[in-house]
């Protein structure tokens, strides 16, 4: 335990002083900033605003940061040959993958904390979307009151790390068959059908009406093309359930068996693609 503890500090320190890992942070960062005088030019509610180019950036850049580094981390230990100064110690392949990817998981936390406290320092420069909370002693005087986040935003959080870190482990589990230009391509391309797939498989769903008190089939897709779809939205994990950026925008609580369900599917991808690539990182020649 402690060798994967020391493994997953080294990573994350590794991870955190990258050029790329602050490349990612401070272009979401100045983002996020900005999306405060871009609220200041609509008329429509600009809390509103603040809160959905705010958690895009929050979502899209914690993403880039789980794909490109997700990649890398692994890969270029073994092209750099650095990965024999480690495995080469009494410590085990699987101990080595445990430290770099939970490091890695780390840096995504990490980062995901310090978007949200600058998206939160800007909500109450614009005094918007923050919630009193109060605590008194038994006078009014020593009242106190300091504003937090709603619920629905810290569930946003939440979810983006737990999606950040279901596509890093997408993206290290292909890093451990291809390169790493191919892995990075892949990884999108995952998560770019994994917010698409609901949507398809919705597109693709018989179409019927009642005619003279009888449901009929007006219009169905083709059958092959049907199969291929729910295929797709079977297999492939789906990314959308992890937005909730609508919810987080008119202030909605979520459920708390709706966040256990996303939390259990998010932990049951990670946990398979990790255990895919342990078995693969176990028998791979690194000479």
């Amino acid at each position: 335990m402690k060798k994967i503890l020391y493994g997953t500090a080294y990573s994350f320190k590794e991870i955190k002083n990258s050029k790329i890992f602050y490349s990612f942070l401070i272009f979401a960062l100045i983002l996020i900033s900005g999306s405060y005088f871009v609220s200041q030019t609509s008329f429509i509610n600009q809390g509103r605003i603040m809160v959905d180019f705010s958690i895009f950036a929050i979502s899209i850049f914690n993403i880039f940061i789980g794909i490109f580094i997700g990649a890398s981390v692994v890969y270029d230990d073994i092209e750099k040959k650095s990965v024999f100064l480690t495995i080469t110690r009494p410590l085990k392949r699987t101990e080595y993958l445990i430290g770099r990817f939970l490091g890695l998981a780390s840096a995504i936390i990490f980062s995901t904390i310090i978007m949200m406290l600058i998206f939160y320092a800007v909500l109450l420069i614009m005094h918007k979307f923050i919630v009193p909370v109060g605590y008194s002693a038994g006078n009014v005087k020593d009242k106190f009151i300091f504003y937090s986040l709603p619920q629905p935003l810290i569930i946003q959080a939440l979810f983006i790390i737990m999606e950040s870190i279901f596509i890093a482990a997408a993206a290290l589990l292909f890093s451990l068959i291809t390169s790493k230009a191919l892995a990075s391509i892949f990884a999108i391309l995952v998560f770019f059908i994994g917010n698409i797939s609901g949507r398809m498989n919705d597109l693709i769903m018989p179409v019927k009406k009642i005619i003279n008190g009888k449901i009929v089939i007006v219009h169905q897709a083709n059958h092959i093309l049907a199969a291929i779809v729910h295929f797709i939205y079977t297999v492939l994990p789906n990314f959308s359930i992890f937005n909730i950026s609508s919810e987080a925008a008119y202030k909605v609580n979520i459920s708390a068996g709706a966040i256990f369900y996303r939390i259990i599917y998010g932990l049951s991808y990670t946990v398979l693609l990790f255990i895919i690539s342990s078995l693969i990182f176990a028998g791979k020649d690194i000479s």
